[in-house]
């Protein structure tokens, strides 16, 4: 079993990538009124503006089963209380939904970090504490452990040396869709249609002097095009595909908005200019002195 785990801030985009396309089959809802993963949104995103200082309270789990293990909804479901135990999540709102998509069973858990009492759980050592849950199930299953780098083996204590792909320099954790539409596009129009397919959005940012290709995912991580093949930097889809032409447009967009606000301050300077005149004169001009000799009337 592997598990993973992002924070995010919008619950409606994670679900909405959770249920697109009616692939999710909904396991549980935690500590909700609502009976639907989309009604839920709103009373998360209630829930957690109680935190005032909390950006990212939303929590991304994900649970796979290696090949071969056949987990029941039942286990499922368990194996989610157990994981939301681990974090100190077990009263907080949380959505389970699995997924059937690959050739492996594997969930999701999209969680609130903000608590009833208003008060947010730390996300620290999320890794190491979801393995440890992951290594217990396994040895009580009977299944062989996968090996992560975070929790020790249940058997032996030791620190397992198990690899972690998705932190790998040129390896992130994005969908296959998303590598292959940027390995094979043959037009900037197919490289965006499939990306937004897989709910993620391709952009070029300004990076320093520079520019640079940026994938978003669903629920808010960013990835450099360039980390997840050396091939997909912008210099090498430009060569490529040529000039983005919504690249393009947003760059003449930005100018033109740009030369407005120039425009509206200049015309706003200039409609002020005969008020501000006289008390820009008045504060600039030099003040007169009495001539020596002289006396005022009526003084001797």
């Amino acid at each position: 079993m592997i598990g993973k785990t992002r924070k995010g801030d919008n619950f409606g985009r994670l679900i909405r990538y959770l249920t697109k396309e009616g692939r999710g089959r909904l396991l549980a809802l935690h500590n909700l009124a609502s009976d639907s993963p989309e009604a839920a949104v709103s009373e998360m995103t209630v829930a957690a503006a109680q935190s005032a200082r909390t950006t990212q309270p939303v929590m991304h789990i994900s649970v796979s089963y290696a090949q071969g293990e056949q987990p029941t909804p039942q286990q499922m479901r368990a194996d989610a209380r157990r994981i939301l135990k681990s974090l100190g999540l077990s009263e907080n709102q949380a959505v389970v939904i699995a997924h059937d998509d690959k050739d492996h069973p594997h969930f999701h858990i999209a969680v609130n970090r903000v608590g009833p009492d208003g008060k947010t759980v730390s996300d620290s050592q999320s890794y190491a504490r979801i393995e440890g849950s992951l290594r217990r199930i396994e040895a009580e299953r009977g299944w062989n452990a996968v090996e992560g780098r975070n929790a020790p083996s249940p058997a032996t204590g030791e620190p397992m040396r198990g690899h972690r792909r998705s932190r790998e320099p040129y390896e992130p954790d994005v969908p296959e869709r998303v590598r292959q539409a940027l390995l094979t596009a043959t037009s900037w129009k197919e490289l965006h249609r499939e990306i937004r397919s897989a709910g993620w959005t391709f952009e070029i940012v300004q990076k320093g002097k520079g520019s640079g290709a940026l994938i978003t995912g669903p629920d808010g991580q960013k990835v450099g095009a360039g980390r997840i093949d050396r091939t997909a930097t912008l210099t090498q889809l430009r060569r490529r595909l040529g000039r983005d032409p919504e690249a393009v447009r947003e760059a003449r967009m930005r100018a033109a908005r740009r030369e407005l606000n120039r425009a509206a301050g200049l015309a706003a300077k200039a409609a002020f200019a005969p008020f501000l005149a006289p008390v820009l004169q008045s504060q600039h001009r030099p003040l007169r002195r009495p001539r020596r000799g002289l006396r005022a009337p009526g003084l001797r």
